[in-house]
């Protein structure tokens, strides 16, 4: 079989890496910590990494160009560990890798990117789910290069106070995106929402109306 060209090749490794280390990794039988951490060489060893001939070298130039710098590699008693920075769906990965957010340090204003024709569900769903995630995923200030998808045609703002005041934990992961898990029903409901936008003019997007949807 034809080799990939370089460029296509990384981005395979790359969702390879995205699919094993943030979901995929205990179907799989590989061995992941409650950190979210594998063993790279036990991670090469698999069929989904073997295919492309991946190599040490080709994670760490993987990993140190990803633009949304989604993993981080640490050595460990002598072994080399990668782990993905946030997006799990696993749930023994506990939340002891990320930063937890108080009053002081989160950022002023935080925000969810989603598409025009998701708000119905939302609005009538009751809010924002983290759904099979272990988080709900949210940019701010602070998350000048990840968080939300470039695609994302709206913005969903959090009335910051009011979450804390209902008890909501936040995270900031190793590449600044915000996390949280949500209520104890993986949710931030829609009267913590302080504003929806559109991504692109920046100007209000009438709530109600999806609400009645």
């Amino acid at each position: 079989m034809a080799s990939l060209p370089p460029a296509k090749r990384d981005i395979a490794i790359s969702k390879s890496l995205s699919y094993l280390l943030r979901h995929g990794a205990v179907k799989e039988k590989l061995n992941i910590d409650e950190t979210g951490y594998i063993n790279i060489n036990e991670l090469l060893n698999h069929n989904r990494l073997k295919t492309n001939k991946v190599t040490l070298d080709d994670i760490r130039r993987i990993v140190e160009n990803n633009d949304k710098k989604r993993f981080s590699i640490i050595e460990k008693e002598g072994e080399v560990m990668i782990c993905a920075n946030q997006g799990h769906s696993i749930k023994t990965v506990n939340d002891s890798n990320l930063t937890e957010l108080t009053k002081e340090t989160i950022p002023l204003e935080i925000y969810h990117g989603t598409y025009k024709n998701k708000l119905p569900a939302i609005f009538n769903s009751d809010g924002l789910s983290r759904m099979n995630r272990n988080h709900i995923h949210f940019a701010s200030s602070i998350s000048d290069i990840s968080g939300i998808r470039a695609s994302s045609n709206v913005l969903i703002y959090l009335n910051i106070e009011k979450c804390l005041e209902s008890g909501i934990i936040f995270y900031k992961s190793s590449n600044n995106v915000i996390l949280t898990p949500g209520n104890a029903d993986g949710l931030i409901r829609v009267e913590l929402f302080s504003k929806v936008v559109d991504a692109k003019s920046g100007s209000s997007i009438d709530i109600n109306h999806y609400a009645n949807i």
